[in-house]
């Protein structure tokens, strides 16, 4: 089933009335998941996005409850999002959040609510973009089974594929005619666990390290956070924050005791909780090969150098 680019921005200003529709648009002198306000505005070429989307799964800043009079209100997740757009990176990260937050002992409800509400609309690459390394975590440009529908890029239009039942009712109420159903193939999983070296010269390797927090922000699975009581006139407010295990005081305890005081400890957590821990628990690499890291480090720290290096 075909569908050229100029119909797929129709379905989405249809998709309008139901959703809060965001999709990759042009910011300054990036390209951001943004909520669409012009629908001419929308990277419909292989463009990829700055940062993924995750945070409309995961939001930076996100109030969980209220205290009001000795009760507790449960915050509820606002309008249901239609993301567009999202690479076959972002699915597979977005699955690797999902085991994290709804398969192990304690379920987040939270996360669950969001992703029971949105529709996502995945889009091929046609291309490797500089820094990507998705073919090393066994990703697959152009296909993914981890969305409600899935487009593969061609020059002026998307070929479809109905992954969900969710999204073949969407596109269907949309364009009737269209009833062509393609299953898609789930790409190959990534490799379980990296055995990465216990001495390593964790010194050496993060000696350039700024500590800025950049690459644990922008990445599509990094998923710490903190938690902030704030009053609110005759309320407290409980909210949810992005943090990074690369800022010195992640770990800092109340007594004063740091067990990460160095940068050379912040990264090996950080390298060892993607690629070791992570997959101890969920079977899955917390990481996509997307390269956003790689691109977007100030000190040019490359991840792909580093794991070549260790392994």
């Amino acid at each position: 089933m075909i569908i050229g680019k100029s119909a797929m921005e129709a379905v989405l200003q249809n998709l309008s009335e139901q959703y809060r529709v965001v999709a990759p648009m042009a910011n300054g002198k990036i390209i951001d998941f943004l909520d669409v306000t012009d629908l001419a505005n929308i990277v419909m070429d292989d463009s990829i996005a700055y940062k993924s989307p995750k945070e409309f799964f995961f939001p930076r800043c996100e109030k969980l409850l209220s205290f009001c009079d000795g009760e507790a209100v449960v915050s509820e997740p606002k309008k249901a999002v239609a993301i567009f757009g999202a690479r076959p990176c972002d699915l597979e990260a977005l699955d690797t959040m999902s085991k994290i937050f709804l398969e192990g002992k304690f379920k987040d409800p939270f996360f669950a609510a969001h992703l029971e509400r949105n529709l996502l609309i995945g889009v091929s690459c046609r291309e490797k973009k500089p820094g990507c390394f998705c073919e090393k975590i066994s990703a697959d440009l152009s296909s993914s089974d981890k969305c409600d529908l899935f487009l593969e890029s061609a020059e002026g239009s998307y070929k479809v594929r109905y992954v969900s039942d969710l999204g073949r009712e969407k596109l269907s109420a949309f364009l009737p005619e269209l009833e062509t159903f393609v299953n898609v193939e789930s790409p190959a999983p990534n490799p379980a666990v990296l055995s990465l070296p216990e001495d390593a010269d964790w010194e050496a390797i993060a000696e350039i390290c700024q500590g800025c927090g950049m690459c644990t922000f922008i990445c599509p699975t990094c998923h710490c956070f903190d938690f902030q009581d704030v009053e609110e006139k005759d309320t407290a407010s409980r909210y949810r924050i992005w943090d990074s295990c690369m800022y010195p005081k992640f770990t800092l305890h109340a007594s004063g005791h740091n067990p990460r005081e160095t940068t050379a400890e912040r990264f090996r957590q950080r390298m060892m909780h993607k690629y070791v821990y992570v997959p101890q628990n969920v079977g899955k690499i917390a990481c996509t090969g997307c390269g956003r890291c790689v691109r977007s480090c100030p000190a040019g720290m490359d991840i792909r150098r580093i794991m070549e290096e260790m392994t």
